[in-house]
């Protein structure tokens, strides 16, 4: 049988702030249970999707991501989904769009945790591209 993804778990200095940006991010609520101070926090997600759940620990991050997520905003166009999320806190990290409209960019959440910021399904059916 197989074993399907019940969470993606990101390791942080502070989980509940961090969800709290994620929360922002992805338009989801943290779980009612989180607070400042915990150990852990949770965002629900809807059904047929992983959770995100933010852990404590001790350390900090100290090299690239070797997972990472990858956003494609709805309702919004890559370039206005990073002006909102660089304007929630994240920060610019690189740039890989193209002149023809492919690509994408790669920001950081406030604890340095990469992620990347694809082209719009509504920016992909313009262009005829079934993704980049």
């Amino acid at each position: 049988m197989p074993s399907p993804i019940r969470n993606v778990t990101i390791d942080c200095a502070d989980p509940y702030e961090l969800a709290r940006f994620w929360s922002q991010v992805i338009g989801e609520p943290l779980h009612p249970e989180c607070g400042p101070g915990a150990e852990e926090a949770y965002i629900d997600t809807p059904a047929g999707q992983p959770g995100l759940l933010f852990l404590r620990v001790p350390e900090g991050k100290t090299v690239k991501n070797r997972i990472h997520l990858d956003l494609g905003p709805e309702g919004n166009t890559r370039d206005g989904e990073m002006d909102r999320l660089l304007g929630l806190g994240a920060t610019f990290l690189s740039d890989y769009r193209t002149a023809d409209g492919k690509g994408f960019v790669v920001l950081a959440d406030p604890e340095g945790n990469e992620f990347c910021i694809e082209r719009s399904d509504a920016e992909l059916a313009a262009a005829g591209d079934t993704g980049d």
